[in-house]
Parts: C-alpha cells; structure tokens; sequence
C-alpha cells in the first residue's frame, strides 16, 4: 500500500532560540497528557534539527505518523496509508491552539502601544464587564438588546396592558435604527481618510517593567508619546537605534529581537472587503483594547459602524483582517438587525394571542425552548455573514485560519463537547462548526440563497454533533 505524505506550517511568534523549548512543552504538557490520542512519543531528528515524532488517532478514527520541528515556524509532515488530509487538518487545528497557549509563556510579557496618527494618545486597556456587555447590547444582530427589552415588556405588559407593549416596541425599533450611533461610542478613534492608519508596536519587556506599570510607575501615556515622536511621526521603523534612548528614560530597555512593529491601513482593508458589495463605507471606528475582536452595528451601510480593536489588527495579518471586516458587513448587507427585531417581536406578539395556552401551560418551560430556538436562528445570520464574505471576497480557508488565530481557547472549550456547544445562549455558531464549514468551500462560491443555505447548514451541522 502506497504511504501518502503532506506537510503544514505554524507561524511562531517565539525567538528561533526557544523552538527547542516549545518542542519539549509541546510533548510533555499536551502529547504525553493524552495517551488516548498520541502514540509512541519520541524524540528525535530530522536533518541536524530536533524533533519530535509521534503517532495520532484524528477523530475520525484514522491513524497517521506525524514529526515535527522548529525552522521558520513549527514544521510538521503528516504521513499514512490512508488519506491524510483530513487528520492533518485536524491536527493543525489542535496544534495552533496548543502552541498559541504555549508562547504566551515563552514569549515573556508584551508591551503592546496602539496609536492612531492624528488622534488622542490613549493608554491600552482590557474592557471592563460593562463595557464588554454594552458592546454586545449593540452590535451585530442586537439580539441580546431584543432579548432583553421583552423581559422589560413583559413586566410592563402585566402593568399596563397593551399600550406597555406598543410603547416598548416603538423604543425598541428606535434602538435598533439608532444602535451604530451607541455602539460607535465603544470606539476611541475614527478612522478617516486623514487618518486611515493603526500603527501597532509590541515590545518584550521584563515582568518587573510589567508591575511597574500596573502600579502606575511608568507614565504609559507619555511613553507611548515619545515612542511614536521618535519613530512613526518621522517616517521611522522603530528599532532599538530609533527608539531605544526613549525606552531608557522610562525604564525599559531595548532588544532589537523583542521588538515588533506593524502599520495597518484600516480604510483600505475595509475598501477592499467592501468593494464586492458595491456599497458605501460604514463609519470606521478602532478600540484601544488589547482583546481581539471586531463587530458592525447598524440597519444598512449608511447607517452602520464598523468597530475594529488593536488586538486583532495586531494578530491577523491583511487578508485575514479582510475576510473578517468581509463578515462584519455581510451583517450590515443582510441588515440583520432589523431581521431579528421582527422575529423577536412575532415571538412576543403570538405569546401574547395563538401561543397564549402553551405559554400559561408552563411559562419556564415555554421560555427556555423560545429562547433556544431564537438564539438557534440567530445563528443562521452569522452563518449567512460568513457564507456572504466567501462569496464577496473568496479565500474560505483563510477566513478560517483567521477564527483559529482569534478562537483558540473557544475551540478548546469546545473539544469537551461539541454538543454542548451548540446549546449556549450564543448567536454564533459553534467556533469548530464555522471553520469546518469554510474548509469545505472552493471558490468561486455561487449561492442564490444564501441565508436558506446557511440555516439548512446550521441545522444539519446540529443534527451532526449528536453523532460525535
């Protein structure tokens, strides 16, 4: 029987002097932890460079030979008698989430500074609770404003009646036309076409230069002022040559291999991901905040924002960051908002006449299954806003690598049970569903009904999960 080979790379962010360590944390903490799956552990070599070799059982049942290395990234050549695309993509899916974990420790503390040429100097912040909580109130489908607002009405509705109800749909359609305009009150910068850049610097520094900062020792603010005059304004990569004098003055020294600096041209990257739409650009507004994320908010282009963070322009590289803007206007050209509102508010209206008996049968029980099943439709949107952004931009694989890079953790989560997943008060799908999804696609991608397409995909990716 004829052995069938392929290979995959891991971008590492780790210096080439720690591959060997990564190697060694890779095979104690993750493949000898799972006998289960990984097989004849072993060290090894491959060339003059060590290695590692093991065998995986993929869970589709098959069983492949891997070995891995460290040369410009983590190299891995997945060979079998069987076919072994599938096992191989599997494991380049558990791997980057490993290995993500793995060089937050290796990599030492991050400084990361976020600037916007022309804007405010503001330190990087991780959202408070609140923040993080409004911000979903807001953005994309504003199912969870909806949601909400009918807890408020059903109050009201036992109150005062009727009228409650009216008034409370009345304000509610408001929030929804009017939601870019509060969810744009999240961003701390706007973009604009004197200002379409995001200029990104990540700096190694010590765990003590961490604590100073977290006891607010070092003037943050005015470092990331003096980092940006020394080398951004003046046309200048920073580099230790460039920057390191300042560095010094605030207590940080400079190490040219702990430096990484990015420029980002945000409006043209939302250009380009909203040029297949043939539509205007929503208002483009960046969080200083080191999580990744991006969202859009609004009932149409026109009256929609875009809402991108320094996390994430820091993590994907361009196409990546296309594909995901591609998937936050997908939301804006659906206009799911409005979409939801409706069906929420049906939801209410027939509790309160045709479902009425079921409703007083068993109020909790009758909430719990509603719930479950708006929240279960919601997510035909956010498979429609990934299906639209394929058709609009192609490069199905990389929007998938990009919710890898972004979901890592979540995919972790999901590893336990792929079941449970599904039933979480969530309007995404869940995270394994949507890149198996992508990895299916090839371009072009034709759909004359792409949200049908995308509910009959969601429903038939739930019936799945009760196999596994």
């Amino acid at each position: 029987m004829m052995s069938e080979k392929t290979s995959f790379s891991v971008p590492l962010s780790i210096p080439p002097e720690n591959g060997g360590l990564l190697l060694d944390k890779l095979r104690r903490y993750h493949l000898l932890l799972h006998p289960e799956r990984f097989f004849s552990v072993r060290r090894g070599k491959v060339g003059t460079r060590d290695a590692v070799a093991f065998d995986v059982v993929d869970p589709g049942g098959s069983r492949v030979s891997v070995e891995m290395w460290t040369e410009e990234g983590l190299q891995v050549r997945v060979s079998g008698d069987t076919e072994v695309e599938e096992a191989a993509g599997w494991l380049y899916a558990d791997l980057t989430a490993v290995v993500r974990v793995l060089e937050e420790d290796l990599v030492g503390a991050n400084l990361t500074l976020i600037w916007v040429k022309g804007e405010q100097v503001l330190p990087e912040v991780v959202p408070s609770s609140l923040r993080r909580f409004f911000g979903r109130l807001f953005s994309r489908t504003l199912l969870l404003l909806n949601v909400l607002l009918f807890a408020f009405n059903i109050v009201l509705f036992l109150l005062f009646g009727i009228w409650a109800v009216v008034g409370i749909l009345a304000l509610q359609l408001l929030l929804v036309i009017y939601a870019d305009k509060l969810f744009g009150m999240i961003g701390k910068w706007v973009i604009t076409p004197d200002s379409p850049q995001v200029y990104l610097l990540q700096i190694r520094v010590s765990n003590e230069v961490v604590d100073q900062i977290k006891a607010k020792k070092v003037d943050l603010v005015g470092l990331k002022q003096a980092v940006f005059d020394a080398s951004f304004a003046q046309g200048r990569e920073p580099s230790c040559p460039a920057i390191g004098r300042t560095l010094m003055r605030f207590g940080v020294l400079c190490d040219e291999e702990g430096i990484r600096a990015k420029v980002v041209n945000v409006l043209q990257l939302v250009e380009r991901a909203a040029r297949p739409y043939n539509a205007p650009l929503p208002k483009i507004v960046i969080s200083n905040s080191l999580v990744s994320n991006a969202a859009a908010s609004g009932i149409s282009f026109r009256h929609g924002v875009l809402l991108l963070t320094g996390g994430i322009l820091s993590q994907l590289n361009d196409d990546e960051l296309i594909s995901v803007i591609g998937h936050e206007l997908g939301h804006l050209k659906g206009r799911d908002p409005l979409l939801l509102y409706a069906i929420v508010s049906g939801e209410f209206l027939l509790r309160l006449t045709v479902l009425l008996p079921l409703f007083l049968l068993s109020p909790l029980l009758y909430l719990i299954i509603a719930m479950f099943l708006i929240f279960f439709v919601a997510k035909f949107f956010e498979a429609r806003a990934d299906l639209l952004s394929v058709m609009a931009l192609g490069q199905p694989k990389v929007m998938a690598e990009s919710l890898r890079k972004i979901g890592f953790q979540r995919l972790q989560v999901e590893k336990a049970s792929r079941l449970g997943s599904w039933f979480r008060w969530d309007t995404h799908p869940p995270l394994y569903f949507r890149i198996e999804r992508l990895e299916r696609m090839t371009v072009p991608v034709v759909v004359k009904h792409p949200l049908l397409q995308s509910a009959k995909d969601v429903v038939n990716g739930f019936r799945a999960a009760f196999s596994r």
